[in-house]
């Protein structure tokens, strides 16, 4: 499934007004400003609010006018003054020198000291980068209690962690860390804060199945995103009504909301979310079993991004390969299939579990049951280990093959492992 937009910055119109200030106060000119990789031009569309910069952009910038790379993003200056070593540690991790990263945090674990609750981020950061999902929720509720729960003391920590309790299925932990968060920016009226973590929230809802839930949230979003109005902030909502109701089995309604925050991307002019918007609007026309329109759709965005990242090629591979199979195009969807299969290694786990499930259909509807059953069963081991919930749909897919296959008692033996998997799931607090 699509997953939701970034949340980096709060709107690209207000990058731009701060980018102009400081650059102003710096008494340079954009000539000046300007690197190889960001050209005077380029910072100029920032400036205008056309252009939604990378956040390796963003800092790059902030380090050369001077100022903190959070304040550039969101208008936040960081509550407290990071020291030099952590500075380093974190250019490192984003240089991919994650060891160097790692010994600069673990300088700082003393309880008493002030960079304490930053080197516990960090090293949740790290890990989560690694899939070390526990190892990340250890460290990032440490982070959290250390900064008196505050989510607004780095809103980047909590993202993190809530992203990681929904890795191990704690998709209950998730909720409650974000609802928490929605309240206290609620609190300070922290719109940008209180917007990102709603998003946030209801993104965790959908995952979850509570759609009710969901669609108040985003109802609410929808005010605040007029209020705001900021485009960005707007398809970032749309995109979210179209997840909900895609996971609703509502593929008209999906594909609406999907169109709408595409349209809104193709204005900012920001290549790799109007890319990802196509891949979306793709979900929700196979959905709807508009194949051939998907097809279009996924080429149209797979040609915005030019090199795509493997993570990018993995979701356009898999739809592809499901619009191929909808179309009777067996061959090709198989060998679409067999290159995503070559990048499972970009996805977490329940992602990957996930895209098991989704290829084995593919696989299925070409007539190779064998593989398909291959695909099932790993999925399902993936899942019992960390999203019990989706575990029940790998192994009702596994159960109907081995049964179609005669196998009826090895049928019922895998939905008695999910069906216990299921229920012995225990939230975490």
């Amino acid at each position: 499934m699509p997953r939701s937009l970034t949340t980096h910055i709060d709107s690209p119109r207000e990058v731009g007004i701060r980018l102009k200030a400081a650059r102003e106060r710096a008494g340079l000119s954009q000539r000046q400003l300007a690197f190889p990789g960001c050209t005077a031009a380029y910072i100029s569309r920032i400036e205008a609010g056309a252009r939604v910069p990378s956040l390796q952009m963003i800092n790059e910038l902030a380090l050369r006018l001077d100022v903190s790379g959070q304040w550039l993003a969101t208008g936040v200056e960081p509550a407290t003054t990071e020291p030099a070593e952590l500075v380093d540690a974190e250019v490192a991790l984003r240089l991919g020198e994650v060891e160097e990263a790692e010994r600069r945090y673990r300088a700082h674990l003393d309880p008493g000291d002030p960079a304490y609750a930053n080197a516990l981020a960090g090293l949740g950061q790290i890990a989560f980068r690694g899939e070390r999902f526990d190892e990340a929720i250890r460290y990032l509720e440490q982070a959290l209690e250390a900064r008196g729960r505050s989510a607004l003391a780095d809103a980047g920590a909590v993202d993190t962690l809530g992203r990681a309790y929904a890795a191990t299925g704690a998709l209950e932990s998730a909720i409650a860390l974000f609802e928490s968060a929605v309240a206290e920016a609620e609190t300070v009226d922290a719109r940008i804060e209180r917007l990102r973590f709603s998003v946030l929230l209801a993104n965790a809802l959908i995952d979850a199945d509570l759609f009710a839930r969901a669609s108040r949230v985003l109802a609410d979003l929808i005010a605040l995103a007029d209020e705001l109005a900021d485009p960005l902030t707007q398809a970032r909502v749309y995109w979210s009504q179209s997840r909900l109701h895609g996971m609703r089995d509502e593929p008209e309604l999906a594909a609406r909301f999907a169109r709408r925050a595409l349209a809104i991307l193709e204005r900012t002019e920001n290549d790799t979310y109007v890319g990802m918007a196509y891949h979306l609007l793709a979900y929700a026309e196979i959905e709807a079993a508009n194949f051939a329109e998907a097809l279009v759709l996924l080429e149209r965005g797979r040609a915005l991004f030019g090199a795509l990242p493997e993570s990018a090629v993995a979701r356009f591979s898999i739809e592809e390969a499901r619009a191929l199979v909808g179309l009777g195009r067996q061959q090709e969807a198989a060998r679409t299939a067999a290159r995503a299969l070559e990048l499972m290694h970009v996805f977490g786990p329940i992602d990957r579990g996930r895209a098991y499930v989704t290829l084995g259909d593919v696989f299925l509807g070409a007539g190779d049951s064998g593989r398909a059953r291959m695909l099932y069963a790993e999925a399902l081991d993936q899942l019992l280990d960390q999203g019990r919930r989706f575990a029940v749909e790998a192994a009702r897919r596994l159960a109907d093959l081995l049964e179609a296959e005669g196998d009826t008692a090895g049928a019922l033996e895998v939905l008695k492992r999910a069906t216990a998997a299921a229920g012995s799931a225990v939230p975490r607090t």
